[in-house]
Order: structure tokens, then C-alpha cells, then sequence
């Protein structure tokens, strides 16, 4: 091949490259600062002797302990191009996990926010410095104000933090948690990368994303290329090596379903992807100008209505093992117990938001996903990763006698269904507060940057063995010490609307069930029996997203009708 030859082949080389870069690119060429980096603290790499770093590393297990938050899928319900959100957000969140030694609760913050905001880009693409810049000047809330929608949306008064009922359609809600950034900058090299990791956290980086890098399954991921064209923007978690060859932990925003549980292995200092050569990061702060408060919520008007229907026909429950009120006797309860703190972690999962985007009577859903999904979490000692069951599945696919979805459903009949189905976790279908088809595609999907989605036929169902109903306070709390927290249907006043901390005791006598919630624990306060509860209206509402209740008078009928269900997959 002669030099002109040569030379046009090489030009041939970098346009396809270039084209391929351009087609499904969701993060531009390089990190940038339009106010420059912020660096107030000394840099890890300047304190940290490299030498002494252990060989392998990740935040996903730290001494049997999993800092890392939720995995994320850009590309539902549609595509979107958010990866510059997604990496950004998840690293800080991540971070922020760190920061408070993972205590309750998981905070996971908002994409959606930033791209309504424009804080860095739009579903079309972006930069991860506008993210930091954006966080650090207006704060970001957590998922349960704005949930994910893959779309450009509204930034205010809509579209920073919102609820929504019934009757009087949406409203901003003025006053939520906020989190916030103080420094942010970027670093490369594997040295850097590993120091700035190792002190602080996951770092997100932009990476050179290839067809083969979408068709990775698992492994020690390599890919060298003549050219980096760098287009999508991931988080890089620790790093590893396996059989003499070294490897950086990434998480993805492609689903669970990709690589290995939404994860993957990268090959260390071959250039791979590019992965070394543009990263960033950002320290997260828990208010504006402190690093300890987060502010107060409070709570928000709404109309009830009723999100619990029982089915006309009674649904079969599936109770094969022993119950544990047959075997547990009351005074083998302790006093208290909650899974928000056992000996300092935290055992629960995400809170949730029914009523974003839009109103949806989905506490039946809610509840009972949140209950097995905690129950999951206990089973697994909250080893990575971090497993969320799919509300919108539920709302879906259970039908019973014309119930179904947004206008209510069964807590039994949602059990029931999973026992016959499995159900997949949040990245296969996230929660859009709609009624869908029950169809393959809506079961787990994904979308491509054409606009066509598709089924995803290989993902992870998680079963349940058996399904049963508990009621009366001994019951209740045997079924929870023994196996973890249940669904409750309650009747909600306005008074409970109105709740925002300290244990409720209802004075109206209200009995008529029509709300469905998660119990998880008990305590005692001054003498006060109470229930643990989780609630799915947001974190701006009660305490944190969840409440206490006046526990063994039947307060609002939370003793008279509970559902749990077991897990059956082998953790």
C-alpha cells in the first residue's frame, strides 16, 4: 500500500469511526467547565502513596459492605440520551451513600431534574460538567420529586420537584430534600483515577462506547481503536484484576439486563474505550452550607382517593411452609426492631412517589413491591447489587374483575401474579404512573435511538415460593421478625395527608381500607407502642417518606389485612 493509499485509508478509517460516534452519541468530546473547576481541598492523588493501594477495589463490596446505589436504564420508557446525567448522578448519589456510611435512607438523585433544567444537556446529548456546576449553584432533589421519564421536560414551576392528585391535577412542591456539590473537577491516568476513587468515590467517565462494547455480556471487557471518539459517559466504581490483568469496575446506564447486572470489567491502561482519558467528579454536600442538614419537609395538600380494590373473587393465596406465629412465640419479639438500622446499615430499599408524573392509584403496587423487595434486600445482607422490583409491572399486568392499575388494584392479586410470572426489577420498566399493556415489551424493554423499542428476552426474574395474608398485632409482628416486612391496606383521613412526624394515633375511628402501605418495624416511645411504616407519596412527606403508628388497636385497620410473600430465588 503506497503512502496516498495509505492516507486515504486512514481518512476512511476516521470518518466511519466518526460517524459511527455521531449516530447514538449522548455525551460530547471532553469535560468542560464554563466556570473551571472548583478545588478548594487537597486533591487525593497528592496525599495518597499509589503503592499502597490494595490491587483490587470496589465500592460494590468494602469489607462485605455495598455502597453502590440502584443500576439506572437511560433508554426507557423511550430513548434518551442522558448518559451525561445518568453517570454524573449516579456517582454522586453513590458518593453521598459513602459519605453517610450507607445509612437509611438510599438517596438516589434525580436525572430527570437535570435534564429538564438543561443542567449540562437534554435527551439529546450533554456534558457532565453542567451537571456539577448546576448541582453546585441550584441543588438537585432525589427520584421520589421527579422520576425518570427519558423525555425534555418543564424546569419550573414543574419539573424540580412535583406531586399530583386526583382532582386538581399537579403541583410543585416548595419545599423537599435537596442535595448539593461543593468541589468538582476532573482527573485521568489510572493513578489519579485510582486515589481520587479511593478517597472519595465513584468518578464518571466518558468512554468511546462501540457495538461490541453494547453486545458485552461479561468478562474482561478490551477493545483498542485507532481512534477514541468519546460519546457516552459512565461511572467507574473501583478495579480489580483477574488472572495477572488489571480492570476497572464500570457501571453502565443500560439496564441490568446488560453485562454483568448493568455492570462491567474493563481492561486497565490499554486505552480501552478511552476510559482513562476524561473523567470527573464532584463532592457531594447534604445542604448548601453544611455537610450535615438536610432540609425539612413538609407536607403536602391532597385528595384521597381510593387506590386499593379487592377483588370480587377472593385470590388463592399459596402458603406451603409453616407460619411463623406458629413457631414464634410473643415473647421472642424484642421490644423494638427496625430495618432501617440493624447494627448501623441500612436494609431497605428506594422510596417511592405514586403520584409523579401524574396521579396513579398505585399503592397497591407500591406497597407490596417495596415490602419484597426490603425482604430481598434481607436475604442478600444488602450485598450487591442493589435489586428494586418494578411497581409498573403490576400496575400492568394484574387484572382482577375490571381493577386494574392507576384506578386500584389487589395486594393479594399482585402476590398471586408474581407467583405465577416473576417480575423483573425498575431498569426493565420504570414507574410512569400510566396503564400500560401487559406485553413483552412492557415487561422489559428497551429503545434505540431511531425510536423504535423492543423486548428484552433475557433478564432476571425474581419469583416468589409462597404467598400468604397475616392480620392481629402478635401475627404481624412473628410474620416480620422472622422473614421481613408486609403490604397493609389502611384507611387514610386527612389528618394522615397531613402527617409529618411523631407516632399518628387516628381519633376518627376511620376503618375503610382503601390505601396500601409496607410495615417494616415497631418500637416503643414513651411508652407508645408503634408501627414502622413506608409510605409511597415522596420523601417530602412524613417523616422521610415514612411514618409511625399507634400500634395494637387496630389504628386506621392497619392489623386487619396484610399480605406478604417469599422470595424464591436462591441469594
Amino acid at each position: 500500500m503506497n503512502s496516498s493509499t495509505q492516507s486515504l485509508f486512514m481518512l476512511c478509517v476516521v470518518l466511519v469511526q466518526l460517524a459511527a460516534a455521531l449516530q447514538t452519541p449522548c455525551r460530547t468530546e471532553k469535560t468542560t467547565f464554563s466556570k473551571g473547576e472548583q478545588i478548594t481541598a487537597p486533591l487525593p492523588h497528592t496525599y495518597i502513596n499509589i503503592s499502597d493501594l490494595p490491587d483490587s477495589f470496589s465500592w460494590s463490596d468494602v469489607n462485605g459492605v455495598n455502597y453502590l446505589t440502584p443500576a439506572r436504564n437511560q433508554h426507557i420508557p423511550q430513548y434518551c440520551g442522558s448518559c451525561w446525567a445518568m453517570g454524573t448522578t449516579s456517582a454522586l448519589s453513590d458518593r453521598i451513600s459513602i459519605m453517610r456510611n450507607r445509612t437509611f435512607p438510599i438517596i438516589q438523585l434525580s436525572p430527570q431534574v437535570i435534564i429538564n433544567c438543561h443542567g449540562g444537556g437534554t435527551c439529546d446529548g450533554g456534558n457532565p460538567g453542567g451537571v456539577y456546576e448546576y448541582i453546585n449553584e441550584n441543588g438537585v432533589p432525589d427520584e421520589t420529586c421527579q422520576n425518570y421519564e427519558a423525555k425534555n421536560g418543564e424546569c419550573k414551576p414543574l419539573g424540580v420537584c412535583d406531586t399530583c392528585d386526583p382532582s386538581a391535577g399537579c403541583m410543585p412542591v416548595d419545599k423537599h430534600p435537596t442535595y448539593w456539590v461543593g468541589d468538582y473537577g476532573s482527573v485521568k491516568g489510572a493513578d489519579k483515577m485510582k486515589a481520587e476513587i479511593f478517597a472519595r468515590g465513584p468518578i464518571g467517565c466518558g468512554i468511546d462506547a462501540t457495538s461490541q462494547l453494547e453486545a458485552y455480556t461479561g468478562g474482561i471487557f478490551s477493545e483498542k481503536k485507532l481512534f477514541t471518539m468519546i460519546n457516552h459517559e459512565v461511572s467507574v466504581v473501583g478495579w480489580g484484576v483477574e488472572n495477572g490483568v488489571e480492570y476497572w469496575h464500570m457501571r453502565n446506564s443500560w439496564g441490568s439486563y446488560w453485562g454483568e447486572n448493568g455492570f462491567a470489567k474493563v481492561m486497565m491502561h490499554k486505552d480501552n474505550l478511552g476510559l482513562e482519558s476524561d473523567c470527573d467528579w464532584g463532592v457531594p454536600k447534604l445542604s448548601k452550607d453544611s455537610n450535615i442538614k438536610v432540609e425539612k419537609s413538609k407536607a403536602i395538600p391532597r385528595l384521597s382517593k381510593s387506590c386499593v380494590r379487592k377483588s370480587r373473587v377472593p385470590v388463592k393465596t399459596h402458603v406451603v411452609s409453616p407460619l411463623p406465629h406458629t413457631y414464634i412465640s410473643p415473647q421472642d419479639v424484642p421490644a423494638s426492631y427496625d430495618p432501617r438500622n440493624i447494627s448501623g446499615m441500612d436494609y431497605t430499599t428506594v422510596n417511592r412517589n405514586q403520584h409523579n408524573p401524574k396521579y396513579c392509584g398505585s399503592c397497591w403496587a407500591m406497597g407490596t413491591a417495596s415490602a419484597l423487595s426490603d425482604r430481598i434486600k434481607l436475604l442478600r445482607k444488602g450485598a450487591y447489587p442493589s435489586i428494586n422490583l418494578s411497581p409498573q409491572v403490576l400496575i400492568d399486568c394484574v387484572q382482577q374483575n375490571n381493577t386494574h392499575g392507576c384506578e386500584g388494584g389487589d395486594p393479594t392479586a399482585a402476590y398471586s401474579w408474581i407467583l405465577a410470572n416473576g417480575i423483573p426489577d425498575d431498569t426493565c420498566t420504570n414507574y410512569l404512573s400510566v396503564d400500560q399493556q401487559c406485553q413483552p415489551e412492557y415487561v422489559c424493554r428497551t429503545c434505540t435511538p431511531s425510536g423504535k423499542c423492543y423486548a428484552v428476552t433475557k433478564f432476571t426474574k425474581y419469583m416468589i415460593s409462597e404467598h400468604g395474608q397475616v392480620s392481629g398485632e402478635d401475627k404481624m409482628l412473628a410474620e416480620m421478625y422472622a422473614r421481613g416486612p408486609i403490604a397493609c391496606t389502611i384507611a387514610v383521613t386527612k389528618e394522615f395527608e397531613d402527617y409529618t412526624s411523631g407516632v399518628f394515633n387516628d381519633t376518627t375511628g376511620a376503618k375503610a381500607l382503601d390505601h396500601e402501605v409496607s410495615i417494616a418495624g415497631w418500637g416503643v416511645e414513651n411508652g407508645v407502642k408503634y408501627w414502622i411504616g413506608r409510605n409511597s407519596w415522596g420523601t417530602f412527606w412524613g417523616e422521610g417518606g415514612w411514618f409511625k403508628l399507634i400500634r395494637g388497636t387496630n389504628n386506621l385497620g392497619v392489623e386487619a389485612h396484610c399480605d406478604w410473600a417469599l422470595p424464591a430465588n436462591q441469594f
